[in-house]
């Protein structure tokens, strides 16, 4: 019996060795990127390749019991039961929304009023204020953001571009949002107060917001100073007037979902709401048939306008919308398990120490390294714990306020999720709005520039607190007294 313990101990111990541990982080990337982009094959096909491979590693290499990777996919996929339902509740609400003329209201309203010059800045200053004080971006990319893609269509906007815009917007948002699960997840981690949390972001989320500001601003001059009025817009603008009764009371579903938001209650009561508002006014004011809106919900909205432009925008939502996604987020929860049970990112993160001498190194290291494990975990859900156990004491013992650690996640983690075709962020984007990272991403430079300030401040010093609550580098030196 102690000889079956200990060598169950020695397996433990060899499975979590750093060679092993690289090993198997090094099959996992390189299986998806291989499949991804060589092959061009499915994400969640991708995923459940990789997942596999990795667990062949782990038995058959590091010793690690199959029961123990079974069990922790089980985990996994416990953990991403709301998010999909969540999913599906989206789905709903955007079909529903459609055939009930909310956001073909939206979309009529906007290419009326709107100036297509300041489009793209106003669209992401109204994402931002939506995701911020609602806290989830994904509402707000699937609510608000449907809608301004279907302005955009109107106004010939480039649809990259607004995907651009109402993505920094709504993950700006998600970020800065002391309501954002992230941010309450990035700060529990590392056990901060929430509040420091979100003013210790501005040093690194200002610099890149203001430059996606005057992108968007420069991006817009190239579309002229009023509205446009070209064949397409009247056409578009004629096939909402046909189809759809456009009047302001169609925008309820939207307010109460905000309002409920903002009352912070549970979402899905609130997007039940959304949907349930949205149901009645179809049947109310579009004169539709039940069991075409419940079709609707289900499988989106399928009705034609006579006109592709405007059918290609509205015809879509509905649950069966959001099935790949869904299948992507399941299969996230497994291409993680094994990683999770082997311990491979608490064997590679004990090693910081030896490369990380001083706490400007410790910084870089942790801010390259937490976006590698976010392309393996797929979400920074697993990876904020893992790293703020692991790495928040190293953080004080070189004399670092674990602040800067929680930033860290967030300018790596979840503003820069959106970049990830296979992670649970882009993959519903593309589902969403219909606009890949491969498309939007040149257009969105607060995700990756967020990344690129934290390595200035880890080298300036700015921004970056102690221990005791003073900066390394301060911005303003107090005079002192004279004598």
């Amino acid at each position: 019996m102690n000889e079956s313990k200990a060598l169950a101990a020695k397996e433990t111990k060899e499975a979590l060795s750093v060679g092993k541990a690289l090993s198997m982080v090094a099959v996992a990337l390189l299986t998806v990127v291989v499949g991804k982009l060589f092959f061009k094959l499915d994400t969640t096909l991708v995923l459940f390749i990789s997942a596999a491979l990795v667990s062949c590693v782990a038995v058959c290499f590091c010793g690690i019991p199959w029961d123990k990777i079974e069990e922790q996919i089980a985990v996994g996929i416990r953990a991403m039961g709301v998010p999909v339902i969540i999913l599906m509740e989206i789905g709903m609400l955007v079909g529903a929304w459609m055939i009930s003329g909310t956001i073909p209201t939206i979309m009529y309203y906007g290419m009326v009023i709107m100036n297509p010059r300041y489009f793209l800045v106003l669209t992401c200053l109204s994402c931002s204020v939506m995701s911020v004080a609602s806290g989830t971006s994904w509402g707000t990319l699937s609510t608000l953001g449907v809608a301004l893609m279907g302005v955009a269509l109107g106004l010939g906007i480039p649809l990259p571009y607004v995907a651009g815009a109402i993505v920094v917007g709504s993950f700006f948002g998600d970020k800065m949002s002391p309501l954002s699960d992230s941010t309450i997840v990035a700060a529990a981690s590392c056990n901060v107060d929430l509040r420091e949390h979100v003013f210790h972001m501005l040093y690194t989320t200002v610099p890149g917001y203001v430059v996606s500001l005057i992108l968007y601003l420069v991006l817009g001059f190239q579309f002229g100073g009023g509205t446009i009025q070209n064949e397409e817009y009247t056409i578009i603008l004629n096939a909402l007037q046909e189809n759809f009764v456009i009047n302001p009371i169609m925008v309820i579903p939207p307010v109460i979902v905000l309002v409920l938001i903002v009352m912070k209650k549970p979402c899905l009561p609130t997007f039940a709401a959304g949907i349930a508002s949205a149901v009645i006014l179809a049947v109310v004011c579009q004169g539709r048939e039940f069991t075409a809106v419940m079709g609707a919900v289900v499988a989106g909205y399928t009705e034609k306008t006579g006109t592709d432009i405007v059918d290609s925008l509205l015809n879509r939502g509905g649950i069966n919308s959001m099935l790949s996604t869904v299948g992507i987020v399941l299969a996230a929860a497994v291409f993680g398990a094994p990683i999770k049970a082997s311990g491979a990112a608490e064997a590679i993160f004990t090693q910081v120490r030896k490369f990380a001498k001083t706490p400007k190194q410790l910084m870089i290291l942790c801010t390259i390294m937490h976006p590698i494990f976010i392309l393996i975990a797929v979400t920074y859900y697993v990876t904020y714990p893992v790293m703020g156990e692991m790495v928040g004491p190293i953080y004080e013992e070189y004399g670092l306020h674990k602040k800067n650690l929680s930033r860290t996640f967030e300018d790596t983690g979840t503003i820069s999720a959106p970049l990830i075709p296979w992670g649970m962020a882009g993959a519903f984007i593309a589902s969403t709005l219909g606009i890949g990272p491969a498309e939007y991403w040149m257009y969105m430079p607060l995700s990756w520039m967020c990344a690129l300030t934290g390595i200035v401040l880890a080298i300036t010093g700015i921004g970056v607190a102690k221990t005791d609550g003073t900066m390394v580098t301060p911005i303003f030196r107090r005079k002192k007294a004279k004598s």
